[in-house]
């Protein structure tokens, strides 16, 4: 007889029901939002902490060397910007040997993130928004792709400034509310934190007033309150101009590209579908962009309208404008075109303007079709948002991974060492590109910082290095790539990118592999001929007379060959490398010339050694396999004859050199 079934647990007081309960009356508490706010930050973020250093990293941090907080605030001669208190902080990243803590300095700017994000959230609440509208608005910035640069590259200072402003305009709220003066002095010392870090702090000092003459509050010294912040960017700027700056750097101002760069943030998610549906939208002139961009503008403002009122639009338009407007006035669009890290401080208003319509999508007395209209809208920003979150994430992840492994080659091989880097990548560009205007991809490491400079920022010391291209080297496999991208060093004949003053060690090759990913291998380097030791034992053949192979190791699937030339070789004379199974069937090959075709024969002289290294596509199948090399003639297709030390000829001019087994 079978057991009588059990009988589920009743959701009530004694059961589950008391605990789902609490769990969704926290859900709905400010402090479940809150805890989630920060969850969303983190999962979107945490994976950055991994990054490195990137673009001009290195030189950055070691502004304001030596120097104390009360110099920095004289200002720099080496700095474009007056920023005391950010290249203080960064200062204090960096240990006396020079090493910067850039975990800590992923970790400060996640941090800056949550907290402006929750403070978003507070400022919109004071400032009279729905709760469901300024929940939206908190969650939209959190998760706003714009702000992903600035965010993910520690080097940024708008997070900071963002989150100082945002702190002061909380704390004025509390002070408009309690009258306490103590929140009126917190105030002030937050929005002083925000000018010391960067200058776009002062334009924002609108949004005081504006909260001023909004909010509550009533009597002729609540309404101009902000006299104290309005004092402090004046003064703020009277030491900006008069502070020794490097100049030339930022270009000029008022550029219709610019002002049409940041309408085309504000719309972002209607700009990257035209971007996508019409890839020629960028031909356009750009009078055109700008006018549909402020057009698209109108439609989400009405959905702030519809949320939470006029207030709400006065309040994100003022956010947009104010936070724009330094950028626009003040940086060329060469400048700007590659940082949409500078557009962040207006980001909290873009969020509030497509938070509108999120709150309208489930809003209580809207009709059926509005609310359809609102869910439309969230979609689209929603799957604009994550989609390209991912795509930035990925490209991030590829070239700091790659920046990484050169960090580590050039630690480890440490000073006295001369390494070569050919075709690095410089910067690297998602295609299609995402938006109409601006480059949007990744700066990885321009030309203006040697990749010695990250190593030593990274790991205390690095190998000297150099870096070139070889436009003809990996070409189909670059046009083939997921990105575009531009690369370190000049194009140089093969003749002319090993000079003898400038033997490599080791030359290290960029791969672009497929689904954007990147590769870093050793294809060699250049030494000065030695004589063999007795120790070192008899050259492994000879060819033609005149090419010796004096050592070749198999390690894993890179086959590293040692070769030196008696004579010039002819521009035709080239390597083979077979790969045959037990049965002799030829099942792989390595040909071509060393150092990954980088280094012709017509270059080889008497005088030194090559080293190459090839990496051999070794089959899948199990079984033995071994690996013969020689030399022939392009031209003619002729084997240059193979002989042994002793003068026997290798069958078939093709001498083994290593074997393996796949199990």
């Amino acid at each position: 007889m079978s057991d009588p079934p059990i009988p589920p647990m009743p959701l009530n007081r004694s059961g589950l029901r008391p605990a789902w309960d609490a769990a969704m009356r926290f859900g709905r508490s400010d402090r479940g939002f809150a805890c989630a706010l920060a969850a969303l930050v983190l999962a979107i973020y945490l994976p950055t902490w991994r990054y490195g250093l990137i673009w001009d990293d290195p030189r950055w941090y070691q502004q304001g060397a030596g120097q104390s907080l009360r110099d920095l605030l004289g200002g720099l001669e080496t700095y474009q910007f007056y920023r005391p208190l950010a290249i203080w902080l960064n200062r204090q990243l960096v240990s006396p040997a020079g090493v910067v803590n850039v975990r800590l300095a992923h970790v400060i700017q996640i941090g800056a993130h949550a907290a402006a994000a929750l403070g978003v959230w507070r400022v919109f609440a004071q400032a009279g928004f729905t709760p469901r509208h300024a929940r939206w608005a908190a969650v939209l910035f959190a998760a706003c792709p714009l702000s992903y640069q600035p965010v993910a590259w520690p080097a940024s200072q708008q997070p900071l400034t963002v989150m100082w402003v945002v702190a002061a305009l909380v704390a004025a709220g509390r002070w408009q509310r309690s009258g306490r003066r103590a929140w009126g002095a917190a105030s002030l010392a937050c929005y002083a934190a925000a000018l010391l870090f960067q200058e776009v702090a002062v334009a924002l000092v609108g949004l005081f007033w504006l909260a001023a003459w909004t909010g509550p509050a009533t009597g002729w010294r609540r309404r101009w309150w902000p006299i104290g912040h309005t004092v402090l960017a004046a003064a703020y700027m009277v030491a900006w101009l008069g502070a020794p700056r490097s100049q030339g750097v930022t270009g000029e101002g008022w550029e219709l590209e610019v002002l049409a760069y940041a309408l085309q943030a504000a719309v972002f998610p209607a700009a990257r579908l035209a971007a996508a549906a019409w890839p020629d939208v960028a031909l356009h002139p750009v009078a055109l962009l700008a006018a549909g961009f402020a057009a698209l503008g109108l439609v989400s403002a009405a959905g702030a309208w519809r949320a939470s009122g006029p207030r709400a639009v006065l309040w994100a338009g003022a956010w947009v404008v104010l936070g724009a407007l330094p950028v626009w006035v003040g940086l060329s669009w060469d400048y700007v075109s590659v940082g949409e890290r500078l557009l962040y401080p207006a980001t909290p208003g873009i969020a509030a303007l497509w938070g509108g319509w999120a709150a309208c999508a489930a809003a209580p007395g809207a009709s059926r079709g509005r609310r359809w209209a609102a869910r439309g809208v969230l979609a689209v920003v929603l799957a604009v948002s994550l989609h390209q979150l991912w795509v930035v994430a990925r490209l991030y992840r590829a070239g700091t991974g790659h920046m990484a492994a050169a960090e580590a080659r050039l630690t480890a091989a440490g000073p006295g060492a001369r390494l070569v880097f050919v075709n690095f990548p410089d910067r690297i560009e998602i295609r299609p590109p995402l938006y109409p205007l601006g480059f949007w991809g990744l700066t990885l490491a321009p030309v203006v910082q040697d990749l010695s400079d990250y190593g030593r920022a990274m790991g205390g010391r690095s190998a000297a290095d150099r870096s070139i291209a070889a436009f003809v080297v990996g070409a189909a496999d670059r046009d083939r790539w997921l990105y575009r991208v531009d690369m370190r060093g000049v194009n140089v004949q093969a003749a002319e990118r090993f000079p003898p003053a400038l033997w490599p060690e080791t030359v290290l090759l960029t791969d672009y592999l497929p689904g954007g990913r990147l590769g870093l291998r050793e294809v060699g380097g250049l030494r000065a001929a030695g004589r063999r030791t007795e120790a070192e034992g008899a050259d492994a053949a000879v060819f033609g007379g005149t090419v010796r192979l004096r050592e070749a190791t198999l390690d894993g699937n890179d086959l590293r060959l040692v070769w030196r030339t008696a004579a010039p070789l002819g521009p035709d004379d080239t390597v083979f490398v077979h790969v045959y199974d037990a049965g002799g069937a030829l099942v792989g090959d390595a040909d071509g010339d060393a150092l990954a075709a980088l280094w012709p024969a017509t270059a080889w002289t008497p005088a030194m050694e090559v080293v190459d290294v090839r990496r051999l596509a070794v089959p899948a199948a199990p079984g033995r396999y071994d690996v013969r090399v020689g030399w022939y003639n392009r031209a003619t297709g002729a084997r240059l004859a193979a002989r042994s030390p002793a003068g026997a000829r290798f069958p078939d001019d093709a001498v083994p050199v290593a074997a393996f087994a796949r199990r």
